[in-house]
């Protein structure tokens, strides 16, 4: 199911962002000049800092696109106007984070032969939690990143690591709870048959 949606509001973001035209041109940084003083290791540092804060810059940039591009595919998509998607959105949202939630977990992982590295929904590209802080993420992949943190602190009690297995678990579970209502309220803000059948074949309503 999950790999029908991608290719739905795929084939939609690309007919749209023809629709909407090109993406503003990129423009390269200027760089900071070196402060009166400043030693040669302490500027390669503050160049350091620029490109890692410009890296940061671009990926949001590149991220409020794509969820510009996102909201005129859903939009074209449900043939609706602004005012009515304004009113659709919160409650598909609500939907689309509970069923995160429901089976939420790390990003991935990477390890060689040495170490073994967690890769946080936060740090993750292009993933709706990229960049958030924890009280702006949903609750379960708050207590994710809390766990991933116990599991990569070697002074971490197996007390610890048991209480935060328990909430998680606990999250995925009041996701699953919650989940009926919350496509009960989505379904009853649909307007049209097109609407009711398009969330309906990507799941998101019963």
């Amino acid at each position: 199911m999950a790999k029908y949606k991608i290719i739905l509001i795929s084939v939609v973001c690309i007919s749209v962002a023809v629709l909407a035209g090109q993406r503003p041109p990129y423009m390269p940084p200027k760089l900071p000049l070196p402060k009166p003083g400043m030693t040669s290791e302490e500027y390669s540092q503050e160049i350091k800092k620029f490109f890692e804060q410009h890296k940061r810059q671009e990926r949001e940039r590149s991220i409020e696109y794509m969820n510009f591009l996102s909201r005129q595919a859903w939009k074209h998509l449900l043939r609706v106007t602004e005012e009515q998607w304004k009113i659709i959105e919160p409650k598909y949202r609500k939907v689309n984070d509970l069923e995160r939630d429901m089976w939420v977990g790390a990003a991935g992982h990477r390890h060689d032969k040495e170490s073994f590295h967690w890769t946080r929904a936060s740090d993750s590209p292009f993933h709706p939690m990229e960049y958030k802080s924890r009280d702006q993420m949903t609750e379960g992949y708050r207590i994710v990143e809390e766990l991933i943190d116990l599991l990569e602190d070697e002074n971490s009690t197996d007390e610890q690591i048991r209480k935060k297995i328990d909430s998680l678990q606990q999250a995925r579970d009041k996701a699953r709870k919650e989940l009926p209502q919350a496509k009960k309220e989505l379904a009853e803000v649909l307007t049209t048959p097109r609407q009711e059948a398009i969330f309906l074949i990507m799941g998101h309503i019963d």
